[in-house]
């Protein structure tokens, strides 16, 4: 296999190995929420208070860190539970910190080799976008770090009868005047590209959005920001709620949809209400679905495409902080929905409504 390193892939970054997230501890409502989208715990360690839970290529690291030198407990004191980094599978761990810096990454761990009965662990790490710090791993096959005792057997574990694969991607929330400035710094740091730009309106607010990812798609991050500084709107209460930039929302690629969101609503998993009038629209667009409207909308199923393929997607309500989850099916369609953004849009604003955040 030839070298991920290229014009194209300057840092050789080869996917995302892992996602932290920051918790008070170990037995937060975060543990049931894995547990209930059908992860196991394959890996913990005692003394850092950190459980590893896998499902597919899908790693989530919980950590509650006591320690108030760490990066995760001085996260989550200033932002609560979240996503308080993300860790990129590299090729090349030195010579990713090294590109990264001399791009104008600002570096926050130097190259560090630790060992085990599996072999090397390489890792380093600079600052992302807000208080996010973004890690490179080189790693063997085998194992997650050293000192992290494997799981052979997790009781609690009970799979969804089809799992998710992997990450499909993550999107990012900024203040407004930022978007550009994050979107430079995936471009000049790692040869991010460009591939999607989003202007979206609801009835009473809106976002921007641009795309930016690795051009094989191993790794995509959308990015947001608010229409209007210091506005009502749907980042916007991300951004107080999380007290500044963070991760809005994780998707999760599923291999049949229908399957795994049936699971998930009869464990309890709550998603965005869809109208029926939604569902009678959907004859009257440009694709074709294999699948019964009526399954669709049973399960408050999303979805969109072109002649040449479509997608199937949904989302969560919030679950960690104000962080939810998308699963979505790509059929021959790499979009995002976008012909769903604004039925998902008005549904976030008919919450907002109930809740009181925005007038009605």
């Amino acid at each position: 296999m030839g070298s991920t390193i290229s014009a194209e892939n300057p840092i050789g970054i080869k996917a995302i190995d892992h996602l932290e997230f920051t918790c008070e501890n170990l037995n937060t409502p975060t543990k049931d929420l894995f547990y209930k989208f059908g992860f196991t715990k394959t890996f913990e360690n005692k003394s850092l208070n950190a459980e590893l839970f896998t499902q597919g290529q899908v790693r989530f690291l919980m950590i509650a860190s006591e320690n108030n030198d760490d990066h995760s407990y001085q996260y989550l004191k200033d932002h609560g539970e979240g996503v308080s980094k993300i860790s990129f599978l590299v090729e090349d761990a030195k010579h990713a910190i090294t590109e990264t810096v001399k791009r104008g990454a600002q570096l926050v761990q130097d190259l560090k080799i630790e060992k085990d009965e599996h072999g090397e662990y390489k890792t380093a790490s600079v600052r992302g976008f807000g208080d996010v710090l973004n890690e490179f791993v080189e790693r063997p096959m085998s194992g997650f770090r050293p000192n992290y005792l494997a799981i052979e057997n997790d009781p609690k574990a009970t799979p969804l009868s089809s799992r998710v694969a992997r990450i499909d991607h993550l999107t990012n929330n900024v203040p407004k005047g930022e978007m550009k400035k994050w979107v430079q710094f995936y471009e000049d740091i790692y040869g991010f590209k460009v591939t999607r730009y989003f202007d979206i309106k609801g009835a009473k607010t809106g976002l921007q959005s641009e795309v930016v990812q690795l051009p094989n798609g191993a790794v995509i991050i959308p990015i947001n920001e608010p229409e209007v500084e210091d506005g009502k709107s749907q980042i916007q209460e991300f951004l107080d709620l999380h007290k500044g930039p963070g991760v809005q929302h994780i998707a999760l690629t599923c291999s049949d949809i229908l399957s795994s969101v049936k699971d998930l609503r009869e464990r309890g998993i709550k998603f965005l209400d869809i109208p029926h009038t939604y569902y009678e629209d959907i004859p009257k667009r440009e694709f074709k679905v294999e699948e019964k409207l009526d399954d669709l909308e049973d399960r408050q199923l999303l979805v969109d495409g072109d002649p040449e393929g479509y997608l199937i997607q949904n989302f969560t309500e919030t679950y960690v902080g104000p962080l939810f989850f998308e699963f979505i099916q790509r059929k021959n369609h790499n979009g995002f929905g976008e012909g769903n953004f604004q039925a998902l849009f008005d549904a976030i604003e008919r919450d907002q409504m109930k809740r009181g955040y925005l007038e009605s």
